[in-house]
């Protein structure tokens, strides 16, 4: 689980197609330390598992895969080298829960219908 607040902004370095799977290498400003193989952690909203990691040279850098499904139905599909990417890590048992509960679980696709300007503000609708 996840609260939905932003920890990090990652970029990433290397987006490659293979075996029916796309794998992002993403670098981060997390230590290595705290990354760890099989860990969550949600990329723009979306959460993905962890299945590689080393450092670089300009810090920590791990690799996450996204199936067509998820590629079709998140901004994944648009990422390429460069991409910026929000990131989060799951929540650990005692970590402050200052969002809300967010799963990362991607079920569908909305279409927005409206935008209104209000003041300093925007009223989306979905």
């Amino acid at each position: 689980m996840f609260t939905g607040l932003v920890t990090d902004v990652g970029k990433v370095r290397k987006a490659e197609h293979r075996n029916g799977l796309t794998r992002f290498e993403v670098e981060s400003g997390y230590p290595l330390d705290d990354i760890a193989m099989g860990a969550s952690i949600m990329h723009s909203g979306v959460c993905l598992t962890v299945v590689d990691m080393g450092q670089g040279e300009r810090g920590a850098w791990f690799a996450v895969e996204a199936i067509p499904e998820t590629l079709a139905k998140t901004v994944l599909g648009d990422w390429n080298e460069g991409a910026r990417v929000n990131l989060e890590q799951s929540l650990k048992l005692g970590d402050e829960l200052g969002g809300h509960f967010v799963f990362g679980h991607v079920d569908g696709v909305g279409e927005i219908v409206s935008i209104e300007d209000e003041g300093q503000s925007r009223r989306i609708t979905i």
